[in-house]
């Protein structure tokens, strides 16, 4: 009889099944809406073609990101994979936190890291070691409701664009004449979470001359650039009442506000509005038409228990292949799939010739927020300190000459 060693190949066999454990991957972001929807499709996409990789997608606001990030790391639980904003680079590089990708990128043909631009990948680098893969190369850009400028009787900010009138003045007088034909609020640059201030509100102060640092790291919050945007926006929220005031919860997608500032990923947040709606170009201020360029990048965590499998994911997210499929809402640094020509009619819900205009157009003249690595502690005291600022009887150059002082002692 043959049972004996038909019995022994079965039990070889269980014995190799239960050795074949699934790997379970953390994956951590902060989309939502159909952002969020395509992420947690492609992650089921990737467990479908690596069966015994399971991921999970875990997600917390923006505002809350960093902080929560670097509690999860302290801890020892942070994920295995995720984003990392501009902002919050140095902090985890400089503590270790981000894995060195080079070794497993550098010399992968497939994966094709000259396909990244020096620039895309310059705040991602220290000494040849390549920490994060930026999948996000996005200027700010300015949505405008179609319907209420209709009913203010203006022109619309693309149109203003193009015949070379659109500069904050304008951007001022529209929201204006919105609040007083329309009773809707004009214009938002602010997001609705205070710690996330910088989002909208440094595109202002730039394009005034002003900064949160200069080069040399030190509070530029007090320059006169910067208190001359502070003055804008306080003139629109005391003054006009054209703008929401710090804890206002008015959202551009409730069809209550002309004019809003973020990331081109915000379309995905507007996939059910009832009103029609366009995205131009931030005006032009003093210092000239100076957009934020919100940079985000995948990250493998250097105590994630798996980074072999990390790796192979974070490949599979930076591919030229998933890019094109998440241009939609990323502008993507890849040089092959920018330059395809696909990527502007990528998002249905945005014309071409306003993603040139509005996105591909800006890039040349957008800056990214370049930190230190105490950025957490340094926002918690401004976020703190535009409670002060945001108050209509403010005293802008004392009080920012004041949260400056804070900022350079932490």
């Amino acid at each position: 009889m043959k049972l004996p060693g038909t019995v022994l190949c079965l039990t070889a066999l269980l014995a190799s099944t239960a050795g074949a454990q699934k790997v379970s991957l953390r994956f951590s972001t902060w989309a939502g809406g159909d952002g969020l929807a395509l992420l947690q499709q492609l992650s089921k996409d990737y467990s479908a073609q690596n069966p015994d990789v399971q991921i999970s997608v875990e997600v917390t606001p923006f505002a809350d990101y960093g902080r929560k990030l670097a509690i999860q790391v302290a801890s020892g639980d942070a994920p295995d994979v995720g984003w990392l904003a501009e902002r919050d680079v140095p902090t985890f590089v400089g503590s270790g936190a981000v894995l060195n990708l080079s070794p497993a990128l550098a010399r992968d043909t497939a994966f094709n890291l000259k396909d990244f631009p020096l620039s895309t990948l310059s705040l991602w680098t220290r000494n040849q070691a390549v920490y994060g893969v930026p999948f996000s190369n996005s200027p700010l850009v300015l949505f405008y409701n179609k319907d209420l400028f209709q009913k203010a009787g203006i022109k619309d900010p693309l149109l203003q664009y193009s015949q070379a009138r659109w500069d904050y003045p304008g951007f001022q007088a529209a929201s204006k004449a919105i609040k007083d034909k329309t009773g809707a609020f004009g214009a938002r640059v602010m997001r609705l979470d205070p710690k996330a201030w910088a989002g909208g509100l440094l595109a202002v102060i730039w394009s005034q001359g002003g900064g949160i640092y200069d080069k040399a790291m030190k509070c530029q919050l007090s320059s006169s650039g910067s208190v001359n945007a502070f003055q804008l926006v306080s003139s629109m929220m005391f003054k006009d009442a054209s703008m929401p005031r710090p804890g206002d919860q008015t959202a551009f997608e409730s069809g209550r506000i002309g004019m809003y500032f973020d990331n081109l990923s915000y379309s995905a947040q507007l996939k059910d509005a009832a009103f029609k709606w366009g995205v131009a170009p931030l005006p032009k201020g003093t210092a000239g038409r100076v957009t934020q360029l919100g940079q985000a990048g995948y990250v493998v965590f250097s105590k994630s228990r798996n980074q072999a499998e990390a790796l192979k994911f974070l490949k599979f997210l930076g591919s030229a292949q998933t890019m094109a499929r998440t241009a939609k809402f990323f502008p993507p640094p890849r040089v092959s799939v920018l330059k395809s020509p696909t990527y502007l009619s990528s998002n249905p819900a945005i014309p071409a010739s306003a993603l040139k205009t509005a996105v591909v157009s800006q890039l040349s003249s957008a800056r990214v927020l370049l930190t230190g690595t105490n950025w957490l502690k340094a926002n918690d005291a401004i976020t703190s300190g535009l409670d002060r600022v945001f108050q209509p009887d403010a005293n802008l150059q004392g009080v920012l000459d004041d949260l400056c002082k804070q900022v350079d002692g932490l």
